[in-house]
């Protein structure tokens, strides 16, 4: 490999139609370095100068573990997954490792993976830049977002829950739900007595979610194990306030900004913050650009670049 010759960097992933990774691989092909051609498939090429897997497991594959860069995505830890023969063995291979979560490191130190070697990108992934902040003023009524998939880590229940509370409560409220397979929640909301519009992920494309976010007065995060998650990021850069559990990030935001990020234990706590905002919409739309400041630094369109130079760094550092 010469200094003229592009760095080949193959992104890997299985199953490119999966809504977030797939969304990341289609991500990694729009991301413009320079010196780097990408080539994105399901299944590594073998005469790549260097590798990225998006899916931790999949690193098994690699041809030169070198030369290959693996993503972490979440806080998962049972198993012994890192351990030499599981699923996750690789990882303690790979010349680097993108870490999305700070908790990320002491997982991987108990699992007794050195790091100190190793090239490490630690950020989060924040936002796509598409996603900008909210310019129409909150209507009469209010709409409570969530986004995601049906899952038992995601407690939809929570969600449903606290909208049976506020509905109650307040007039003109309304649930917009974005995702896969969310026909129950929004059906279980609407036999509640509530407003519910959902927007399927296999019809919604992730380039409308912002102008879906646009239509919001706040967000809500119901998971119980996050590493993000990536709409706590999307609604902040809308300018929106988010009522989240205690995962990924929300923590460390809340303690930044404490009046944007709402932090509740149980659908009783997020149903009393979504009042709280139901009644002070007009302040938080006033402060839109405030809310939106606390994630200024954290884009999506970023994280692609980054990860990609750490490919080429180690692809100049191996050459094959």
């Amino acid at each position: 490999m010469n200094a003229e010759t592009p760095v080949k960097i193959n992104v890997c992933v299985e199953g490119s139609d999966d809504w977030l990774f797939g969304d990341l691989r289609r991500g990694f092909q729009r991301a413009k370095v320079k010196g780097v051609q990408v080539i994105a498939s399901e299944t590594p090429i073998q005469d790549a100068d260097a590798w990225t897997f998006i899916r931790t497991d999949e690193a098994v594959a690699s041809p030169d573990m070198r030369r290959s860069v693996v993503c972490i995505h979440d806080l998962y830890e049972h198993d012994d997954m890192y351990k030499p023969g599981q699923i996750r063995w690789r990882a303690a291979q790979a010349g680097g490792l993108v870490l999305c979560h700070p908790e990320q490191r002491r997982i991987l130190q108990e699992a007794g993976i050195d790091l100190s070697g190793k090239a490490v990108l630690e950020r989060p992934l924040g936002a796509l830049h598409q996603f900008t902040v909210r310019n129409s003023a909150p209507r009469d009524s209010v709409r409570v977002g969530w986004v995601g998939r049906e899952h038992p880590r995601k407690r939809t229940a929570w969600f449903a829950e606290a909208m049976k509370y506020l509905s109650a409560r307040k007039t003109d409220v309304a649930a917009l739900v974005i995702g896969k397979d969310l026909e129950p929640l929004c059906a279980r909301i609407r036999s509640d007595g509530g407003v519910c519009k959902h927007f399927d992920r296999t019809h919604t494309d992730i380039h409308a979610y912002p102008a879906l976010y646009q239509t919001l007065d706040c967000l809500v995060i119901t998971s119980s194990t996050e590493a993000g998650p990536l709409p706590l990021f999307e609604a902040l850069a809308t300018g929106l306030p988010v009522v989240s559990t205690a995962v990924g990030w929300a923590p460390e935001l809340a303690a930044r900004a404490p009046e944007f990020v709402l932090l509740a234990d149980d659908p009783n706590g997020i149903a009393a913050h979504l009042e709280t905002i139901y009644d002070r919409r007009h302040d938080f739309f006033d402060a839109r650009f405030e809310i939106a400041s606390v994630v200024e630094a954290y884009r999506l369109d970023e994280w692609f670049v980054d990860v990609l130079e750490l490919c080429a760094r180690l692809a100049r550092a191996w050459p094959s």
